[in-house]
């Protein structure tokens, strides 16, 4: 793969200093570099992307290599109960490209309503109306099928969207199931996104388009922009109330790296609020209890948002169409993507169908769904290495185990607008320590009832007639700790989800947009730190409440509005 040029010299003053070169951070890369007489760093902890991330199928497998870098969060009694330890794993990208090179490579922008409520809120300029430009300006739609409406897309941006070429009879049974129970067939990134549809994917020829992959390596020769790997910012440099630049550790020593400009944190939900934390920017007594300056109390590390997932919901089929290990292993199948770029290698980990749903008002009167519904040609029978990936205790997964002979299909469930917060704190003062997650999941109880109904929806999706070839059947052995709560009833489900929970991956809102008035914020809607000049926070952590669907999109859609805000802030 052709890399981006590590800089090895690096000056001592930068225009602008982008801390993360993820799925934010390498979108503005590209965008303030336009300007040539403006230099830009970015600071990457971890290293260029290596040919094999680019592979769709392996996207699971990621998260136990370098290139990802792993969390967990704390125990809790609401949830997580059957990872091991109590605590839910919560991988992020440690690579350039970020989450957007480790991820399953769903497209999804959300619903036109979550913007239009950040606009009302008090975040000006954040309206559907307001955003949408952005959503076009980056992407470059690559797929001609009917179900996707082409005004509503993009055609020239840097961001390839598709569809994998491999896709099992399942995928149009799902849609087909849909539209049986009433539901539209929809293109869920055009505003409303209530419905069934396929899977709309950061793909370019089978293959993952990264941000890193799509931002940066077109524009890698820049001269005024500079790419510094394997560089851990310990400290925003804050004098006078103004981020004047950062610490950071490379090549195992300490260098201070000053800003004409400003600095700007694309570091992510969890990593963002840990900076800022750690530069004495948030919330006073907790700063205080570590003995850190306080710059400014604001509430940083508050209202973490995630989709939870209720894990495992597994039907048995009666077709031999399901993804495993034998498969991944046959080589037949790894030279055929290798050749041409075609087969079971070339899917998106076997995620072949969406929906998006109000469990409790079918999408009716401009409700905002609350359910998405992700259909999955593999399980834990035949993949058992997913139990691993998602830190499921030993005694939990060994249910699922010796039972390959099995063809299964799951329907992943998550909450898409959950009640239940979370919070991020610093363990200590070492900026090398990873912080404390309060992930929150189903600490309100309206979480778990939204997957208790969810249940019911799947098995209405599994009695179709159009399911009815694959004779579908709800795996009925219930998890050892709820099996007092018999099986598919809703206190067994409830418990199930406390135990199997898995993390969609989507952390946001810990650094909160807001008018300066909401003592709730942390960034003001032009995503500027309050009370603290030159710094800006630009990465899904902004969000003031998490959106309908997956984040990756939205979070490219913030790099780009915020870049525009920058050049329109400096008269460019």
């Amino acid at each position: 793969m052709d890399d981006i040029p590590d800089r090895q010299i690096l000056r001592d003053v930068y225009d602008f200093i982008i801390v993360g070169g993820g799925s934010a951070g390498s979108v503005l890369a590209n965008r303030l570099s336009e300007e040539k007489q403006w230099n830009i760093l970015v600071l990457e902890e971890g290293n260029s992307e290596i040919l094999p991330l680019n592979i769709p199928v392996i996207a699971p497998f990621i998260q136990l290599t370098p290139y990802a870098e792993m969390f967990y969060s704390e125990p809790s009694e609401h949830a997580c109960l059957g990872s091991i330890d109590g605590r839910c794993a919560l991988p992020r990208g440690r690579v350039l490209g970020g989450s957007s090179s480790i991820n399953y490579m769903i497209y999804a922008r959300g619903d036109a309503k979550d913007y239009d409520n950040w606009a009302a809120m008090g975040n000006k300029g954040w309206s559907w109306d307001d955003v949408y430009p952005y959503f076009l300006k980056s992407e470059k739609v690559l797929i001609k099928k009917g179900w996707v409406t082409q005004k509503y897309h993009g055609h020239d941006g840097y961001l390839s969207v598709d569809t994998s070429s491999y896709k099992t009879p399942i995928a149009r049974a799902f849609v087909d199931a849909g539209r049986e129970l009433g539901y539209k067939t929809t293109d869920y990134n055009a505003g409303n996104i209530c419905g069934f549809s396929y899977v709309q994917s950061t793909l370019e020829n089978n293959s993952r388009m990264s941000t890193s992959r799509a931002f940066l390596r077109p524009i890698k020769n820049r001269r005024n922009l500079h790419v510094a790997k394997r560089s851990t910012v310990t400290k925003v440099l804050i004098e006078n109330n103004r981020a004047v630049g950062v610490e950071l550790i490379r090549n195992n020593k300490k260098i201070r790296i000053k800003t004409r400009k400003e600095v700007i944190l694309s570091a992510g939900a969890i990593k963002s609020p840990q900076l800022l934390m750690l530069s004495g920017i948030g919330p006073k007594d907790h700063l205080q209890s570590l003995g850190i300056q306080v710059m400014n109390n604001l509430p940083v590390g508050y209202n973490l948002m995630n989709h939870p997932v209720i894990g495992n919901v597994i039907f048995t089929i009666e077709r031999n169409i399901t993804i495993g290990e034998d498969m991944l292993y046959n080589l037949s199948n790894f030279n055929e993507y290798i050749t041409k770029k075609e087969g079971l290698y070339s899917s998106t980990v076997g995620i072949e169908g969406l929906s998006f749903l109000d469990v409790f008002n079918p999408c009716k009167n401009g409700s905002l769904t609350n359910l998405e519904i992700q259909l999955v040609s593999s399980s834990p029978f035949r993949l058992p290495l997913l139990n691993k990936i998602f830190h499921i205790k030993p005694e939990i997964a060994d249910m699922y185990e010796n039972k390959k002979d099995l063809h299964s299909l799951m329907m992943f469930m998550s909450v898409s607008k959950p009640k239940s917060r979370g919070r991020i704190k610093l363990k200590d003062i070492n900026p090398l320590s990873k912080p404390i997650i309060d992930i929150g999941y189903y600490r309100d109880p309206y979480d778990l009832e939204v997957i208790a109904k969810a249940i019911e929806i799947v098995k209405q999706i599994a009695n179709t007639k159009a399911f009815y070839e694959f004779k579908p059947k709800l795996f009925s052995e219930p998890i050892r700790p709820c099996a007092k709560y018999g099986h598919d009833t809703k206190d067994y489900w409830k418990c199930h989800a406390r135990h199997l929970t898995i993390s969609n991956y989507h952390q946001t809102s810990t650094c909160k947009m807001g008018p300066s008035e909401d003592p709730t914020s942390v960034v003001d809607a032009r995503l500027r730190v309050h009370g603290i000049k030159g710094l800006r926070v630009i990465d899904a952590s902004i969000m003031p409440t998490i959106t309908s669907a997956n984040t990756n999109a939205p979070t490219i859609m913030i790099a780009e509005k915020g870049a525009d805000m920058i050049k329109n802030d400096w008269n460019i």
